[in-house]
C-alpha cells in the first residue's frame, strides 16, 4: 500500500513538473511569437481591427439588405425633376449675391440641395467581411455624384452613407461610426481619390483611410444586385477619426459650405452654424476663435494678420496641405474656396487645421475651371485664382512662400517623384483592374484610359501623364522660368474658347447660307415649296432638292447637307472636348 501511494505522488510530481515546463515553454513561445512579430514589421492584429478595411491592396465585400418601405426613405420626392440648368442657376446667382452654398429649397449644403434634395435614412443590415450588423443608418450621398439619379432606376450605382449608429447610438463596426461608399462616378479608374489621400498621408496631413468594396444590394420583392458595383470605402471624419488621429475630439470640426474660404458673416455665430456647419458642438470660446479669425482674415491690414496669424492658423500644417492640393490641381476642394475639406480648432494648440476630402476630381480632373492643359499648369503661387484670400494673404507673407516652396521642390523629389508615383499607380491599378468589369461592360475600357500613357478626346488627363506633366510645371515655376496658369473664378481661359467661337460663328453662317438659297431655290419653284424650305430647314430644302430634281434645288439641298452635317459635327465636339 505504500509502495502505491509512493507511486501515485511521484507520478503527480512528475505531471506537475511537466505542467509548469508546459506553461513556461508556452510563455516563451508567445513572447517570442510576439517578438518576431515585431521585428518582422508584423502588427498583431485582430480580426476587429479597422485596419483591414483599408489600403490601395484592399477590397471588402459588403451586402446590404434593406427592406422596400425603409428603401423608399432614401428616395428624392417622387416626381422629382432632376432639372440641374436651373440647380446651376440658382447656385451661381447665391454665389454673386454673396449667400451660402445651400438653397432654400433644402436644408442640407450643395447642389443636390438645389435640386431639392434632403438625403433620408432608411434602415438597414450590412454584412461586411463576413459580419452582419443590423439596424444600421444608410442614405445616398454626394452632390454632383447624385445627378445620376434616375427614379425608379435601380441599376445606377450611386454613392452611399452607412451610419452605425443612426438608430442606435452605441452601435459601431470595428470602432467606425460611419463609412462612406463612393460610386466615382467622375473617376472611372477609381484610384484619384485612393492615391490623393495617400499623398496627404504621406504629407503629414492627418486624412481618411481608403479601400474598395464589392457592394451587393437587397431590396426583397424589388431587386437583388449581387453584384450591385465596386466603390472606394472612404472612413468618415467625426469624432472617432479625430480621438484616434489628435487624441481628443473636443476640438471644433467644421465641413464649411459658404461660398468663399473662412469668409466673416459677422459676429453672430447662427450665420456660421450655416455657412461653415460645425459637426462638434462649438463653446463659447470656439465660437469666438472662429469669429475672430475669420476677421483677422477678411478685415485686417497686412501688418496685424502677419503678427496674429500663427495665433490662430498652423501655418506649418496649413502650407503642407495647401502644397499637395496644388500638387494634385485639386480644384474641387479647398482651392475652390467652398466645400469638399474640413476644418479641425484643434484643442491642444487652439489652432485651425485644414483637412482634404472627397478627391475624385484630383489629378486635375475637374472640369468646371480652365482646360487640361491649364490644370496641369496651375500657378502655385495663386493656385486658387486671385481671389482666395486666404491663401493669397498667407504667402505675401515671404517667410511663408519661401517655406511652401521649399515643400513643394521637397515633395517633388520624394512623395509626388515620378519613379514613386508611377510605382504607386500600376501597382494600386494592377490591383483594381480586374475588379472594375463589376462596373459594367465599358467601365474597362475608360480605366485603361485613365491609365493610358496619353490623353484621349474622351479621357483628357490620365494620371501617368498628368504626373510628368505637373512636375515639369511645378519644377519651371520653383525655378523662375515660368509663372503658370492662374484660374480665376468665373473668368474664362480665353485663349482656349476664341477658336470654338470662330468656329462656332463659322458654322452659323454657313447654314445662313445654306437656308437662304434654300428659300430662293424654293420660291422659284413654287410658293409652297419656298414657305415650306423657310419654316422647315434643312427636311424642306432636302427633299425639295432631291425629289423636284431642279438644278438649283439640288445644289441647293447639297450645300445643306453639307452645312448641316457642320453644324452636327461642330456640337459633337463641343460635347466630347468640353472647351475650357
Amino acid at each position: 500500500m505504500a509502495k502505491e501511494i509512493c507511486n501515485f505522488y511521484s507520478t503527480v510530481g512528475v505531471n506537475i513538473s511537466v505542467l509548469k515546463i508546459i506553461q513556461r515553454l508556452s510563455f516563451f513561445s508567445g513572447v517570442l511569437m510576439l517578438l518576431s512579430g515585431r521585428i518582422l514589421g508584423q502588427d498583431m492584429q485582430s480580426t476587429d481591427d479597422p485596419k483591414l478595411l483599408f489600403g490601395l491592396d484592399k477590397v471588402t465585400d459588403i451586402h446590404i439588405r434593406i427592406q422596400a418601405e425603409e428603401w423608399a426613405k432614401l428616395q428624392p420626392p417622387i416626381g422629382l425633376e432632376m432639372d440641374i440648368e436651373a440647380a446651376f442657376g440658382d447656385l451661381i446667382k447665391d454665389a454673386v449675391m454673396g449667400k451660402h452654398f445651400r438653397s432654400e429649397k433644402s436644408t442640407r449644403p450643395g447642389l443636390a440641395g438645389y435640386l431639392g434634395v434632403d438625403h433620408q435614412y432608411g434602415k438597414a443590415d450590412v454584412r461586411i467581411a463576413e459580419e452582419t450588423v443590423q439596424g444600421v443608418g444608410l442614405r445616398y450621398k454626394g452632390n454632383g455624384t447624385f445627378l445620376e439619379y434616375v427614379e425608379g432606376d435601380f441599376t445606377k450605382r450611386l454613392s452611399f452613407k452607412i451610419d452605425f449608429n443612426e438608430y442606435e447610438e452605441d452601435l459601431s463596426f470595428r470602432g467606425l461610426g460611419k463609412i462612406n461608399l463612393n460610386n466615382n462616378i467622375s473617376d472611372p479608374s477609381l484610384l484619384r481619390e485612393s492615391l490623393s489621400y495617400a499623398l496627404f498621408r504621406e504629407a503629414g496631413i492627418p486624412c481618411s483611410r481608403v479601400g474598395y468594396a464589392r457592394v451587393s444590394l437587397t431590396v426583397p420583392g424589388q431587386f437583388d444586385r449581387q453584384p450591385h458595383g465596386l466603390y472606394t470605402l472612404v472612413e468618415q471624419v467625426d469624432k472617432r477619426f479625430l480621438k484616434d488621429r489628435y487624441g481628443s475630439s473636443k476640438g471644433l470640426l467644421m465641413k464649411p459650405s459658404t461660398f468663399g474660404s473662412f469668409r466673416y458673416l459677422g459676429e453672430d455665430w447662427a450665420e456660421y452654424e450655416i455657412g461653415f456647419v460645425p459637426k462638434t458642438s462649438a463653446t463659447e470660446a470656439q465660437k469666438k476663435h472662429v469669429i475672430e479669425f475669420a476677421k483677422l482674415i477678411h478685415k485686417d491690414g497686412d501688418q496685424a494678420f502677419e503678427e496674429r496669424l500663427e495665433t490662430y492658423l498652423d501655418v506649418d500644417q496649413f502650407l503642407r496641405f495647401l502644397a499637395v492640393n496644388a500638387l494634385l490641381s485639386n480644384l474641387d476642394s479647398f482651392l475652390g474656396g467652398t466645400q469638399n475639406h474640413y476644418i479641425y480648432l484643434e484643442p491642444s494648440s487652439n489652432k485651425f487645421q485644414f483637412l482634404p476630402w472627397d478627391m475624385d476630381h484630383s489629378f486635375g480632373a475637374f472640369p468646371l475651371k480652365g482646360t487640361p492643359d491649364s490644370r496641369r499648369d496651375l500657378s502655385i503661387d495663386h493656385p486658387a485664382g486671385m481671389k482666395h484670400t486666404l491663401i493669397e494673404r498667407v504667402l505675401s507673407i515671404q517667410d511663408h512662400k519661401e517655406t511652401y516652396h521649399a515643400y513643394l521642390d521637397t515633395y517633388l523629389e520624394t512623395i509626388f517623384g515620378e519613379e514613386k508615383m508611377f510605382g504607386q499607380i500600376h501597382s494600386a491599378a494592377a490591383f483594381v483592374r480586374p475588379l472594375v468589369g463589376i462596373n459594367g461592360p465599358k467601365a474597362l475600357d475608360l480605366f485603361d484610359a485613365v491609365l493610358a500613357e496619353e490623353p484621349v478626346w474622351y479621357e483628357p488627363h490620365p494620371l501617368k501623364y498628368f504626373v510628368t506633366e505637373r512636375r515639369e510645371s511645378v519644377r519651371r515655376q520653383l525655378d523662375g522660368i515660368s509663372a503658370g496658369s492662374v484660374l480665376e473664378e468665373g473668368s474664362p481661359d480665353w485663349k482656349a474658347i476664341i477658336p470654338w467661337l470662330l468656329g462656332g460663328l463659322v458654322v452659323i453662317l454657313l447654314n445662313l447660307s445654306a437656308w437662304l438659297w434654300g428659300v430662293v431655290a424654293g420660291f422659284q419653284g413654287s410658293m409652297l415649296w419656298g414657305g415650306l424650305n423657310l419654316f422647315f430647314y434643312p427636311l424642306a430644302p432636302v427633299i425639295y432638292g432631291f425629289v423636284i430634281q431642279k438644278t438649283l434645288g439640288r445644289r441647293s439641298a447639297l450645300w445643306t447637307l453639307f452645312c448641316f452635317t457642320c453644324l452636327v459635327g461642330f456640337i459633337i465636339i463641343m460635347i466630347v472636348q468640353k472647351p475650357g
